[in-house]
C-alpha cells in the first residue's frame, strides 16, 4: 500500500490505522480459511470474488469493501464482526464481581467464577472454590487443551497417571486437560485457586 507523503512524521516501523486494519483483516480471513481447510480458489468461487483480489486481501495489500467483506464472511461461515479488531480493549476495562458468570458442579460444592474470557487468544480465566472431597473433571474441560492451575488458599490434589500430586498455596500446575484424572480437596475447608483454561495446545 502506498503511503501519503503527508505522513512523514509517522516512523517507518509503525503502522498507521488504515495499514493496521488492512493487515488485521487479511490475517483473520486467511486464518479462518485455513481453519476450514479451504483453498483460495474455493473461497473466491463461493464468495464470487477473484482469486487475485482475495490474495491481495489476505496479504494485507488492499482493504476489502463492506460488500466483499460480507461475501467472504458468508463463504467462511462466520460473522463480519469476527474479522474486526476489538477496539474496546485499547482502553482499560473493569469487570465487576456481581456481573460475573458462575459455573457450579456437584451441588455447588465446586464453583467457578469467570474472571475474563479472551476469545481472541482462546483463553478463559476462572476463580475456583473447591469444597472438601473429590470431583469429576470440570465442565469447562470440554474442548479444552492446556491448563494452568495456581492455588491461592487451602490444599488441593491433582491425579495424573494414577499418581496424586498435592498443591500448597503458591504452587502452580501446568498440564493438558486429557492428562487430569481427578481433582480433590483433602482438607476440611474450602480451597481457592485460579484456573486458566485454553483451547490451544501448550
Amino acid at each position: 500500500m502506498a503511503r501519503s507523503l503527508d505522513n512523514s512524521d509517522t516512523p517507518p516501523s509503525e503502522k498507521v490505522p488504515d495499514d493496521f486494519l488492512t493487515s488485521f483483516l487479511g490475517d483473520k480471513i486467511r486464518k479462518r480459511r485455513l481453519e476450514l481447510g479451504l483453498s483460495m480458489e474455493k473461497v473466491a468461487q463461493i464468495a464470487q470474488v477473484s482469486r487475485g483480489m482475495l490474495g491481495l486481501i489476505e496479504t494485507g495489500k488492499t482493504t476489502p469493501s463492506i460488500a466483499i467483506l460480507w461475501k467472504l464472511s458468508k463463504a467462511l461461515r462466520t460473522q463480519v464482526a469476527e474479522f474486526l479488531p476489538d477496539v474496546s480493549m485499547h482502553s482499560p476495562k473493569i469487570f465487576r464481581k456481581e456481573e460475573s458468570k458462575i459455573l457450579t458442579l456437584n451441588r455447588e460444592r465446586l464453583s467457578a467464577r469467570v474472571l475474563y474470557k479472551d476469545s481472541e487468544n482462546h483463553l478463559e480465566f476462572l476463580e475456583v472454590e473447591l469444597s472438601p472431597g473429590s470431583f469429576p473433571l470440570p465442565i469447562w474441560f470440554q474442548k479444552q487443551k492446556s491448563q494452568t492451575v495456581s492455588l491461592v488458599e487451602g490444599e488441593i490434589g491433582l491425579v495424573f497417571g494414577g499418581k496424586k500430586n498435592l498443591l500448597s498455596p503458591g504452587d502452580t500446575a501446568v498440564f493438558l486437560a486429557q492428562d487430569l484424572q481427578e481433582i480433590f480437596n483433602p482438607s476440611s475447608s474450602k480451597a481457592l485457586l485460579f484456573w486458566i483454561s485454553s483451547s490451544v495446545s501448550l
